[in-house]
């Protein structure tokens, strides 16, 4: 078989014959490969969209048990809030250590 990319010459039925059944064998090959792929989403999909057992059923389950008088919407409050604070500590530091610097520099001089 020629690794070029050439059209085969005229009377070499063999060479055809050869590149034809190579060409079905790939597409046998495609075929199984494309029938496991559709096997493997069906799977997957079950897993997550099993109304008893998938994963977005679970995750309602979670969100109902969290969610009960907005203790989520709190939380994600009071996690806002002590970012805020972090970040008012950390101004409030650095304003007062500038303050510090320049008193200490006009002693100094």
């Amino acid at each position: 078989m020629p690794t070029t990319n050439e059209p085969p010459q005229l009377g070499t039925d063999q060479n055809v014959s050869a590149h034809l059944l190579d060409l079905s064998n790939k597409i046998e090959q495609l075929i199984v490969s494309h029938k496991e792929l559709a096997e493997t989403m069906t799977k997957m999909k079950e897993a997550i969209y099993h109304p008893d057992e998938g994963i977005y059923s679970r995750i309602r389950e979670l969100e109902r048990a969290t969610i009960k008088d907005g203790d989520v919407r709190m939380a994600k409050v009071e996690e806002t809030i002590a970012s805020v604070k972090k970040i008012q500590w950390m101004v409030i530091s650095v304003t007062v250590t500038a303050i510090m610097a320049v008193i200490f520099k006009m002693f100094s001089a």
